[in-house]
């Protein structure tokens, strides 16, 4: 495959941790090109429950390098939290020394950012992820190489807490940051991470020349890129397949398979417009059949019918050679299932994924309406999905998606184990 980027083609939390362990397999590195822990990955295998934020799911794969690349956004002291939790149980790991570090003022502006909009709360995890890409692109950042060198280090923090104590003011927060504090904590970080850092891009680089299968990882999903997601609903990096390059340091040239993860249904955590949002008990049964609630935040999502729309724009900016569709086991037992095909606006019928929030917000959902298919116990869809025998209804259900977007479905999830993963024709 050598290089494949998995993207979450919805809001995120479509199921990319499970399809990318699944697709680990035969993998020789496994990157997580952007993000923070803001996002989180539940991975399945056997008796054992992973919940992932900062690791890519290859982790778990004892012969498959994982990266953090260099788009990522990293706090040391819940990457460390997380590797003590896998104790020995998991494979090689690289953090790329050009990724950025999530310093503790970054959580205390999140946070007081957050409370000064009042009621236009965009809806952050608090994890101080925008903070740090501001700080970023503002060139006050802290990178991961830098943790290893004290006098860069000492710069790069004299810098960076003045103008941070000056935005707490501002925001009525305390300011007195402890420089010497940071510095030594900063310092223990490096030295604990120090056996991980390195060049991630020219690793990858040599991989990639080598022929060797490589397999990218995104956080969130495509409607919250800065760039292309529901602004200003949307997180401060790119999950889309072009951010991959960027955030990871390969060249676009390499990328030969995109698989675009969708849930059989749609969720969104957070605020924002959701034309397809069901706010009814129909809703209530797939956020408590799905257990849709954050592996993050542990927030409930809002859920809502698949909506070929938001697909579309997905596909659109990424390029999907294949999509994922995963939690189709949820719908099992509902006499129909209904799709969003169009919204009704008051300019008219539209197909494409209106750019304005307003305009967004006034959209009606247009449905097309298929047959249900019955639900199975766990133990008949692990049977199911290892025969490839899924119900007629759904195999249409999944015929349908893929008419209608152009796209071949690939991969089919009946279930959060590696094997309730079903393997369709490209």
């Amino acid at each position: 495959m050598n290089v494949t980027v998995v993207v979450g083609s919805q809001w995120g939390d479509e199921g990319k941790g499970k399809i990318t362990d699944y697709l680990a397999e035969g993998a020789r590195a496994v990157v997580r090109y952007q993000g923070g822990n803001n996002a989180g990955h539940t991975i399945v295998i056997g008796d054992r429950t992973h919940k992932l934020h900062l690791l890519p799911s290859g982790i778990l794969r004892r012969d498959v390098l994982a990266v953090l690349g260099n788009g990522m956004v990293i706090d040391p002291a819940v990457l460390l939290d997380e590797l003590a939790k896998l104790y020995d149980d998991h494979g090689e790991l690289l953090i790329s020394e050009r990724a950025h570090v999530i310093m503790p003022y970054h959580q205390l502006l999140d946070g007081a950012e957050e409370r000064g909009r009042g009621g236009a709360a965009v809806g952050t995890t608090g994890r101080g992820i925008g903070p740090c890409y501001g700080d970023r692109a503002l060139r006050y950042g802290v990178r991961i190489g830098d943790l290893r060198e004290p006098t860069v280090l000492r710069e790069r923090l004299a810098a960076a807490l003045p103008r941070a104590e000056a935005l707490l003011r501002l925001y009525h927060q305390p300011a007195n940051l402890d420089a010497d504090a940071l510095y030594h904590q900063a310092i223990a970080w490096g030295e604990a991470l120090e056996p991980y850092i390195g060049d991630a891009s020219l690793a990858l680089a040599r991989l990639w020349r080598d022929g060797q299968p490589i397999l990218m990882e995104g956080a969130q999903g495509v409607h919250i890129d800065l760039d292309h997601g529901t602004y200003p609903f949307v997180t401060s990096s790119h999950p889309i397949s072009g951010g991959s390059t960027v955030g990871a340091g390969i060249p676009p040239t390499a990328i030969e398979r995109v698989v675009g993860v969708t849930k059989a249904y749609t969720t969104r955590v957070g605020s924002g417009p959701f034309p397809a949002e069901l706010n009814d008990a129909q809703g209530d049964h797939l956020r408590e059949a799905g257990g849709e609630y954050g592996t993050t935040t542990g927030r409930p999502r809002r859920c809502g019918w698949l909506d070929l729309v938001m697909l579309e724009l997905s596909h659109r900016v990424c390029g999907f050679t294949e999509l994922a569709v995963t939690k189709l086991d949820v719908l099992g037992g509902l006499d129909e299932v209904r799709v969003v095909v169009a919204y009704d606006t008051p300019e008219g019928r539209v197909t494409h994924f209106p750019a304005s929030q307003a305009r967004l917000a006034a959209c009606e959902p247009v449905f097309e309406t298929l047959p249900g298919w019955p639900a199975l116990t766990r133990e008949a869809w692990l049977t199911a999905a290892q025969s490839g025998e899924l119900p007629t209804e759904m195999h249409n259900y999944l015929a349908f998606i893929s008419q209608r977007l152009g796209v071949p479905v690939g991969l089919a999830s009946v279930g959060p184990e590696r094997a309730a993963t079903v393997e369709l024709t490209r």
